[in-house]
């Protein structure tokens, strides 16, 4: 007796990740980020802690619907104990393009760093501990995991069909490019010319450990040092 068509079999076999899907995750968070943010009424600090979770929401909600309809593992998320060895890493590598930047830095803002939103607000005296401990853990620990997903997952895997040069340089210098929105005050290009080299410089490093490694695993730890030794800085300053 014949046995039964296997029906599975028939099926188109999932999509890999396209640039068109690194777009939706990245609207999806600014979409996310306005509407908890309006959720808050106005009413201050806690809107704005409402828009950094609405943000992270939006994008890892995003990454999970699309990813159901692609390639199973294609994102490489995963985690083992020795990647929080990278935090060192991270931290290295915040101090060292600091130093080799400094001149340019100083050139530009004789009288002090650029301007950046979050950082200002880390910084302000009037902001409340609370948000100060928010805002310092988003950045350690939502942020490089949301981010590395999107840009070292999503993009990364996009553009890689077109060689890993390609989809290194290409995935980086849109990381870099997004953080501009990060950037106040106005002098926004000579803002932009002083925190982007490191940022730039920084990605291809998270990219090049993504290749190497075949995981994101390092490239969050290594993400999370970075974020947080500037969050500290800014903290204590």
């Amino acid at each position: 007796m014949p046995a039964p068509p296997d029906h599975r079999a028939s099926a188109a076999p999932p999509r890999p990740w396209t640039v068109a899907d690194f777009a939706v995750v990245w609207l999806c968070g600014l979409l996310g980020a306005g509407a908890f943010y309006a959720s808050g009424r106005g009413r201050g600090e806690a809107a704005l802690s409402l828009s950094l979770a609405g943000q992270y929401f939006g994008n890892l909600a995003a990454l999970w619907a699309i990813g159901r309809r692609r390639e199973a593992g294609a994102l490489r998320f995963v985690v083992e104990p020795r990647d929080t060895a990278y935090v060192g890493l991270g931290l290295a590598l915040q101090v060292s393009l600091a130093l080799l930047f400094l001149p340019l830095a100083r050139l530009l803002f004789p009288d002090g760093r650029p301007p950046q939103e979050v950082a200002e607000m880390i910084r302000d005296p009037a902001t409340s501990t609370t948000l100060k401990l928010v805002l310092v853990c988003a950045a350690a620990l939502l942020a490089p995991v949301a981010e590395e997903l999107m840009f070292r997952g999503a993009l990364l895997r996009a553009l890689e069909r077109r060689g890993r040069g390609f989809a290194a340089a290409g995935s980086t210098l849109v990381f870099a490019a997004v953080h501009i929105l990060g950037l106040g005050g106005d002098r926004i290009w000579a803002s932009a010319a002083v925190a982007l080299p490191p940022i730039f410089g920084f990605g291809l490093v998270l990219a090049w450990l993504t290749f190497r490694t075949g995981r994101l695993g390092p490239a969050v730890f290594a993400h999370s040092g970075w974020n947080l030794l500037a969050a500290l800085a800014y903290l204590v300053s």
